[in-house]
């Protein structure tokens, strides 16, 4: 679990502002799809998630028939229609809450948006003591860029995650990422939100390219090798094994000259010395009656 009381805000995923939308943005879809799944899969990291939504009843000039795409718009979510739902893949998740904005004026903050008693984004995440915030959703160069810079002038850290979030067009992007860059609200993929599990670069995965548990084994009892000559190979540690030091540069005459030097042995005092030794209280004359074997080999 994330060690900070962290809430998750999902900006404006509707139809209404994906492909066949009103004001589709490319790549709406898709966004939505993946906000899903990182959902899925880090929901127990959020102690508070929660959806904002374009829910226009009758907003004024924000609808216009001949619109700049600046101040003025083609109507969209308007309220009540299935454009203004939630999408489908956010619909289905674990939501806490959801906060409606724009009814009867423009809006793009998502913290200008109440809940159905009339609570406000903000009043929401004080309620459950939140104290850091991850925004995404659509589209980045105007919802959801406001919404979180919004959150980092209520005094909240504030990331958005730059692979869960489009902008409705690169330009408005890259201002959006700028401006956003400015106000101290951090952008990172989602990937790193948590951290991530680094594979060993030489560790092999079972099961792969034929690569099973007894290649395992052996590779291990390999290391175990490794380390053995690790430990004892140190000519500077005498309870070592390592009888010839450093060989390195030696060919295998002077291998054989090493260990000749550590095996010195006089052969000639060992020959003398065998001279003295008495066996004949060992033996007998019996010992060596061979008058029981014949010329043909054969016992008699």
């Amino acid at each position: 679990m994330n060690e900070q009381n962290r809430a998750l805000i999902i900006v404006d995923v509707q139809p209404t502002f994906c492909e066949g939308g009103a004001l589709g943005v490319v790549g709406g879809n898709a966004v939505a799809e993946k906000i899903a799944d990182f959902v899925t899969n880090n929901a127990s990291e959020y102690a508070f998630i929660v959806t904002t939504q374009d829910w226009h009843i009758k907003p004024g000039k924000h609808f216009s028939d001949h619109p700049d795409f600046v101040d003025t718009w083609p109507a969209h979510g308007v309220a009540d229609t299935p454009e203004a739902e939630l999408h489908e893949e956010i619909a289905s998740l674990p939501i806490d809450a959801s906060v409606k904005k724009g009814q009867y004026a423009a809006a793009y903050s998502g913290f200008e948006g109440v809940d159905e008693n009339g609570e406000s984004l903000e009043q929401l995440l004080r309620d459950h003591d939140i104290d850091a915030l991850d925004v995404v959703g659509i589209a980045e160069s105007h919802c959801v860029k406001d919404t979180a810079i919004d959150g980092v002038r209520k005094g909240w850290p504030v990331r958005v995650f730059s692979d869960l979030t489009v902008p409705v067009s690169e330009e408005l992007g890259e201002e959006a990422r700028r401006e956003m860059d400015e106000a101290g609200v951090d952008q990172l993929p989602s990937t790193e939100a948590f951290g991530f599990y680094d594979e060993p670069e030489d560790q092999p995965i079972p099961g792969e390219n034929g690569f099973d548990d007894a290649d395992i084994d052996e590779a291990e009892e390999e290391e175990e090798y490794e380390n053995f000559d690790d430990d004892y190979g140190d000519d500077s540690d005498p309870e070592g094994f390592d009888i010839l030091g450093d060989t390195d540069d030696l060919n295998p005459d002077d291998a054989d000259a090493e260990l000749d030097k550590d095996f010195d042995l006089d052969l000639d005092a060992v020959l003398d010395e065998a001279d003295d030794f008495d066996f004949s209280a060992e033996v007998d004359d019996a010992d060596f009656d061979f008058s029981d074997i014949d010329l043909n080999n054969e016992l008699k």
